[in-house]
């Protein structure tokens, strides 16, 4: 089923909303393939802030030793750093020895071959990740994931009345969007077309939403906002529609902006949600306050690294990730705490994050650059250290990579279809610094 699954996700197969309105109705609890995990997961979300500390130091124990047993044993990149480290299985046996362990960069990972630090679980993806700075990690993701992710997923979307078989419109960063709105049956989401006149998608909409309703808006905060304000200016019979039926927005993969933010609410009328989360899935957090995020330990352990004062960085292990095991990895994302259960992380702020940043194509139209570089997955990351974007003119952008290898086409590494910028690859030594020593994946 699993394998299945990958397979939808990486094609275009139409089926109509009725029915997958219908499929939505099927409890994720009784899906093959993620079933099991789902109902587990769910459960444990409900109860482990009723937890005891010991229990719910045992519970982070438990599901971190399962990974740590099979990283030591079976992957040849943690066999060999926890042995320099002198680190035996034994000596990890109950939750304060996690602090035993060595935290691993993103750099430690690029320095090292994909398959050392891998096993070949089966139906395994490929995918990689940028990060605000632009340095792309390639590594594999474990099918059982599904089940966890959607279990934390549908919990915090609930807050807000979402049920599987609500409606979405969709922003997020793919190139292959047919006719500028199309339906992903998997999702339940109206997918749009970003990179597209707004103008013309809000034209299709408008067809779209007189038949069915639009319950929610998820994706790039900066996506999203975009489309609000020329969805109010432009078509208001759109606007209008959508006011009716929208019950709330999902904001996501970028740090809600106040601007984008209050422009999404005071436009359509709704309420917003934004949480932390990564393509690594090590970490995911719900907001329960305004830009303060409760960590969710049952998805993954998340915990403070090189904690100075209130301050630090944001470090994660993925449970259920035995394909490219994520071990007490550093997200470099820096965090003030705010609390506690004893040592296990509570809440939190983000100091740092993914902005909402564009470039221009050639007819001024905005291009978030989350949708262009992070929503598309170029297989240019797989062979820089470093990536980033300079526009140079309106319809014109450089791309500086970094990379040990001799690309004579990098063009064909990087997915430029259906975007209207005439791109100019260049190959730079090391990363361009900001004024201020950051290596921003926008150079200004």
């Amino acid at each position: 089923m699993n394998r299945i699954l990958n397979y939808l996700k990486s094609v275009n197969i139409s089926i109509p909303i009725p029915v997958g309105k219908l499929i939505g109705r099927i409890p994720f609890s009784y899906r093959p393939g993620i079933g099991v995990i789902y109902k587990e997961q769910s459960d444990f979300i409900r109860l482990f802030s009723e937890f005891e500390q010991k229990d719910k130091e045992k519970f982070i124990f438990d599901k971190f030793f399962k990974v740590f047993k099979h990283a030591y044993l079976n992957v040849p990149f943690y066999s060999s750093l926890y042995k320099n480290f002198g680190i035996e299985l034994g000596d990890i046996s109950c939750f304060s020895d996690i602090s035993k362990i060595p935290v691993i960069s993103k750099q430690d990972l690029i320095d090292v071959p994909l398959e050392e630090r891998s096993f070949p679980i089966r139906n395994r993806m490929k995918v990689n990740t940028g990060g605000s700075s632009g340095r792309p990690l390639a590594f594999y993701m474990d099918p059982v994931r599904y089940g966890n992710e959607w279990a934390h997923i549908h919990y915090i979307w609930g807050k807000l009345g979402y049920r599987p078989n609500s409606i979405k419109l969709g922003f997020d960063g793919r190139s292959t969007v047919d006719n500028y709105v199309q339906y992903d049956f998997l999702r339940n989401t109206l997918r749009v077309d970003i990179y597209a006149d707004q103008a013309e998608v809000c034209s299709r909409l408008y067809e779209i939403s007189t038949k069915y309703n639009i319950d929610f808006l998820h994706g790039y905060p900066s996506a999203i906002s975009e489309f609000a304000s020329i969805c109010k200016l432009s078509h208001p019979q759109l606007w209008s529609r959508l006011k009716s039926t929208l019950k709330g927005a999902f904001l996501n993969s970028e740090f809600p902006a106040p601007h984008y933010r209050e422009n999404i609410e005071d436009t359509f009328e709704i309420k917003t949600q934004s949480f932390y989360g990564h393509t690594e899935t090590c970490v995911f957090a719900e907001e329960s306050e305004r830009y303060k995020y409760l960590a969710h330990q049952t998805y993954g352990y998340a915990e403070v690294g090189n904690q100075f004062g209130y301050s630090g960085e944001l470090v994660g292990t993925s449970y259920f990730n035995f394909a490219s095991p994520l071990i007490r990895y550093n997200t470099q994302d820096l965090i003030k705490t705010l609390s506690f259960s004893g040592k296990i992380l509570q809440k939190f702020e983000i100091s740092d994050g993914r902005k909402g940043e564009y470039i221009l194509d050639c007819e001024g139209a905005k291009i978030p650059l989350t949708g262009l570089i992070f929503g598309r997955h170029h297989k240019l990351f797989e062979v820089s250290s470093h990536v980033q974007v300079k526009q140079t003119a309106k319809g014109f952008a450089d791309i500086f990579y970094v990379s040990k290898e001799k690309i004579a086409r990098p063009e064909e590494l990087f997915d430029s279809s259906n975007v209207k910028i005439q791109f100019n690859f260049l190959k730079v030594e090391k990363p361009i610094l900001s004024i201020s020593g950051k290596i921003n994946l926008l150079i200004k």
